[in-house]
């Protein structure tokens, strides 16, 4: 680091080490933010990206020897104080808003102006929330409640908290916006705006550390990448004339060539046959598939693709249309959850801490909650020791760390706790598994291992069904891909023709 860049520094960042009970996840992270930077943060889960930002954010406190310093100031001490003391606001892929609230009662619920006998003062609110709303471009009233907003909205509307906290602070010359995985459940449009509203800020000098598994997004929006490994900053490098797979070899230590398994010829045998499907954003969708393929369907947002899964498993009523699973037919209207797991249909949603997965519950108790009935003996008490081991197993077979059922599921990375979630469906086969996004918010080493899960299912016999936006993975996993628009299937690519370019000028084909 030569003088003159230390001196533009907005935040440097100098031996950061974090150990718990003996085990070392950082050791001596060093790495500067240059005022008006948008820098990445990228490695897979377990490199200890995690656990740096709930250090910078004064969530756990840095071993000795740590020090950050936000322009001349060392605030390694006053991490716990807050965004108006530190210069740090950070934006975390929950958003932590309240729905059922307004944008104004979000923003201000702390500082709300009061006026005689402590009333607040509602039109100075409005005016103040207007103004820090204006700062990310959103044109939205300060009344509206945040469950009316887009994903996209609600974003935004987080950052622009972020930035009035910082804006709050006295004698702070520079400031920083973390960004832990913010584009995670944004559709490609919203990701875009969120980006354009990032170089603005950028161009007015706040500086941007961008936490993310979307490599595109690191490469198109991101001048640098700071790449952890085991708790290491093994790179430090521009992201100019890098490649994804240059990224990915510095993340996992070696070439990224089996990311995805070796496709396999289908079985053949019909298993799904489904006929004039209509629901949310679907109208009258027709498809078969058969056992050991892997069948995708891909679309913009409102093109119905995402809703395939949840009517199929009757997390969606449908409002028309026949199912027909292993030769016996179902009226769809009447397919419910319950009745769907009952003939074998699974569904593994994309909002894995809502209801893909129970993060409050034990691993053991995500794995079985589904077929808890099957370890129940004679007497329809539930047989514990063997519950134990079947899951101890699954655990074993989807490599799930650490190796234990008695831990939450919210202590996992994001990649472990999809390996559960997967594990709890292939207790007791089943004929459909249909998934939504299945590695959303998952590292690349992760995502390797969720390809090659799946893969082995549909070598087992099951039919996989994937709605995704990941033209690359759709590419090079599925047997054909359904492409949607207004709510119809308007092209079908066969395995010969998949490509991720295909796909994507079918998706925009107008």
């Amino acid at each position: 680091m030569t003088p003159e860049s230390e001196a533009t520094a907005a935040v440097r960042i100098r031996n950061v080490s974090k150990s718990f009970n003996a085990i070392t996840v950082l050791r001596d992270v060093s790495f500067d933010v240059a005022r008006g930077e948008i820098v990445a943060l990228i490695g897979q889960n377990g490199s200890g990206k995690s656990t740096l930002i709930k250090v910078l954010s004064g969530f756990h406190a840095p071993d000795e020897g740590a020090q950050i310093f936000v322009g001349d100031r060392d605030i390694t001490h006053l991490l716990h104080e807050g965004p108006s003391s530190t210069g740090l606001a950070f934006i975390h892929q929950d958003l932590a808003l309240i729905t059922s609230l307004t944008i104004l009662e979000n923003l201000r619920i702390k500082n709300f102006a009061t006026g005689v006998a402590h009333r607040i003062r509602w039109k100075t609110e409005e005016r103040e929330v207007r103004r820090i709303l204006s700062i990310v471009g959103l044109n939205v009233s300060p009344r509206t409640k945040v469950a009316d907003l887009t994903v996209t909205e609600r974003a935004l509307v987080v950052i622009a908290r972020g930035l009035a906290d910082i804006e709050e602070g006295e004698g702070l010359g520079s400031r920083l916006l973390v960004l832990d995985e913010p584009t995670a459940y944004l559709p490609k449009s919203g990701v875009e705006r969120l980006f354009e509203v990032l170089r603005g800020l950028s161009a007015e000098g706040t500086s941007v550390l961008f936490v993310s598994h979307r490599l595109d997004e690191v490469l198109e929006f991101c001048s640098r990448a700071v790449i952890l490994r085991s708790g290491h900053v093994v790179a430090d490098i521009p992201t100019e004339n890098q490649t994804e797979r240059d990224l990915i070899k510095l993340m996992l230590g070696r070439p990224p060539e089996d990311m995805y398994p070796a496709y396999a010829e289908p079985i053949g045998t019909p298993v799904l046959s489904v006929a004039g499907l209509t629901g949310q954003e679907v109208t009258e969708a027709t498809f078969i598939g058969n056992a050991g393929e892997i069948i995708g369907f891909v679309g913009l947002p409102g093109s119905g693709y995402d809703k395939i899964p949840y009517l199929i498993a009757g997390a969606l009523r449908a409002s028309a249309g026949t199912i027909e699973l292993n030769g016996e037919t179902l009226d769809a209207t009447g397919v419910t959850s319950r009745k769907a797991i009952g003939k074998g249909i699974a569904l593994l949603p994309a909002d894995r801490k809502g209801t893909s997965g129970a993060t409050n519950l034990k691993v053991l108790e995500n794995m079985t909650i589904a077929k808890i009935h099957t370890f129940a003996g004679a007497t329809k008490r539930i047989q514990h020791k063997r519950e134990r081991t079947t899951v101890n197993a699954q655990i074993e077979h989807f490599d799930v760390n650490p190796k234990r059922s008695d831990v939450l599921l919210s202590t996992l990375s994001g990649g472990n706790q999809q390996k559960v979630l997967i594990g709890k469906w292939v207790i007791g086969l089943p004929s459909v598994l249909a998934l939504h996004e299945p590695t959303q918010g998952v590292d690349v080493g992760a995502k390797r291992d969720v390809f090659h899960h799946l893969t082995a299912l549909a070598r087992d016999g099951a039919l996989i069904l994937v709605s995704s936006v990941e033209y690359d993975d759709l590419a090079n996993l599925c047997t054909r891909v359904h492409v949607m628009s207004g709510g119809k299937i308007v092209r079908t690519i066969e395995r010969g023709q998949l490509d991720a370019h295909e796909l994507a000028a079918a998706v925009y084909a107008r």
